[in-house]
């Protein structure tokens, strides 16, 4: 009987023994689940937790107190995070992109002057030699290019393309004291914020036609070579380069992830310049390396140069084509290319390459956009812009000397109104020089016929239409047509009048789809 007592008395010891440690269990499990409560959100079955095995605990979260929401609540989980996201924001959620990353892509913008053949006040007193000179030039405003960039680089501060490119040309003859001088400009531009790319003309390398003009006096100035040339523009888009070519000034330069810039060396200077331009072997075959390299990675490519790819003017059929275009367009086209800028002719010109006459516009060829003579009236410069629909578009601007002379209180009346003065100064240059080719005519005549030389040379520069037929309606082309029809020059204002039928200071073309 005793040890059947003693049985049971184990047996209730042993029951209530469990019974509290399973109590204890329960009031542990309570407590936890409490305390989770307060800090995990409800509902949320695909998050791990912090404590998850082989992840260790962000230190960034460990202090971190979720706040209450206004109305006093527990936060929802999207509020949590939130939260969260702003007291460490360098930690976005997985899959999330950075505001880095989300940011949207911003398409260029690239401006062209072409041929600014800019002219050191060094080397002149802008005297009776110096006006000499400017009477038997082209209509190039030389005596007023330094102030000229001066309002071009106002205004590139204001507009803040992706660059700014002067395609060859940069002197007037090649003189050391002008690029030097040039430079000085370019880099203040530069400490502005707008990057310049340049490349060299046939006017500015190995060029012995570089003068200065003192009084009555033209002396012969000094010149610089191909690795003087880069001494002084290097900082201009060659130690930028994403890709230099060893046997020319040519260079790539990379204008965003999905854009580069092919910068031609088209001058032929050694041993000295000539005004033709031509692409080296070598260089086509460097050419052919970017453009493979580019074409893998779906880039696309905008060449610029100095001289013409393509035939652009009646008037002017030599010097100005490279001469061997037909090889730069068959490796061009051969990766589709869109469009090629160049400068040299001094006229305003746009037309897309049509081997075989009465081709469909439909179909793919390279286009080439020819800037004018930013150092001739008006001093227009070109803005290429790469649209959000994929599209290239090529518009023109007249730099406004007036506005910069305004607000720099500049006093010269030339200066104030310039486009006046510009327009003038080269109708009158270029018929003064018609005139002095017109012999045995009443001073009357001479003056008309001069006159509608130099208007319709002007529309010819602009690249603005010219009304062919209004022009051969008035009395001065009559007098050409009676007295010289035989004569070279009424030839070339026969050639003018056909190259003058549309406007070139608009282009745009649709860009390929990347895959």
């Amino acid at each position: 009987m005793n040890k059947r007592k003693k049985n049971w008395l184990l047996v209730l010891i042993y029951t209530i023994m469990i019974l509290l440690c399973f109590g204890i269990v329960m009031v542990v499990d309570h407590l936890d689940t409490s305390d989770r409560g307060g800090k995990e959100t409800s509902g949320s079955p695909c998050e791990e937790s912090s404590d998850s095995p082989g992840q260790e605990e962000s230190t960034d979260d460990k202090d971190y107190t979720a706040p209450e929401t206004e109305a006093g609540g527990e936060m929802t989980e999207l509020e949590s995070e939130k939260e969260i996201r702003k007291k460490r924001p360098d930690k976005p959620a997985e899959g999330e992109e950075t505001e880095e990353e989300a940011e949207e892509y911003k398409p260029p913008v690239i401006v062209v002057a072409s041929d600014v053949h800019y002219y050191s006040p060094e080397l002149t007193d802008y005297g009776e030699a110096f006006e000499e000179m400017e009477k038997r030039d082209d209509g190039k405003l030389v005596h007023y290019i330094p102030q000229l960039m001066d309002a071009f680089t106002a205004e590139m501060e204001e507009l803040k393309p992706s660059a700014v490119i002067l395609s060859g040309d940069l002197t007037l003859n090649g003189e050391k004291a002008g690029h030097e001088a040039l430079a000085q400009k370019l880099g203040i531009l530069e400490e502005k914020g707008v990057k310049v790319l340049v490349i060299p003309g046939n006017h500015d390398i190995n060029n012995y036609s570089s003068a200065s003009y003192f009084g009555k006096e033209r002396k012969v100035a000094d010149i610089v070579d191909p690795e003087g040339f880069y001494d002084i523009y290097r900082r201009f888009g060659y130690d930028q380069a994403r890709s230099r070519d060893e046997n020319s000034l040519s260079y790539v330069y990379q204008l965003d992830e999905k854009n580069w810039l092919l910068m031609i060396d088209s001058a032929q200077y050694e041993p000295l310049n000539k005004v033709g331009g031509r692409i080296k072997e070598e260089t086509l075959a460097w050419m052919k390396e970017q453009l493979e390299e580019a074409g893998n990675q779906g880039i696309t490519v905008i060449p610029v140069a100095h001289h013409n790819l393509l035939k652009e003017s009646i008037l002017y059929p030599t010097d100005c084509t490279l001469e061997n275009s037909q090889n730069v367009i068959s490796l061009l086209e051969s990766y589709r290319v869109p469009l090629y800028i160049s400068g040299h002719l001094h006229l305003r010109r746009t037309k897309k390459h049509k081997p075989e006459p009465g081709e469909s516009g439909d179909v793919y060829h390279i286009s080439e956009v020819v800037a004018d003579s930013f150092a001739i009236s008006p001093c227009r410069y070109g803005i290429l812009k790469w649209t959000e629909d994929e599209r290239l578009v090529y518009t023109t601007k007249e730099t406004d000397v007036e506005r910069w002379a305004k607000e720099t209180e500049i006093s010269d009346e030339n200066l104030l109104n310039f486009k006046e003065y510009g327009t003038k100064f080269l109708v009158e240059v270029v018929s003064s020089q018609i005139s002095g080719r017109i012999k045995n005519l009443p001073e009357e005549q001479v003056e008309k016929m001069a006159g509608l030389y130099g208007d319709i040379n002007k529309a010819y520069c602009e690249g603005i239409p010219v009304d062919a037929k209004e022009i051969r309606s008035e009395e001065a082309f009559r007098l050409w047509q009676r007295n010289l029809p035989d004569s070279r020059m009424f030839d070339e204002i026969g050639m003018i009048l056909k190259d003058t039928g549309r406007d070139h200071n608009t282009w745009e073309c649709e860009l390929q789809k990347k895959e």
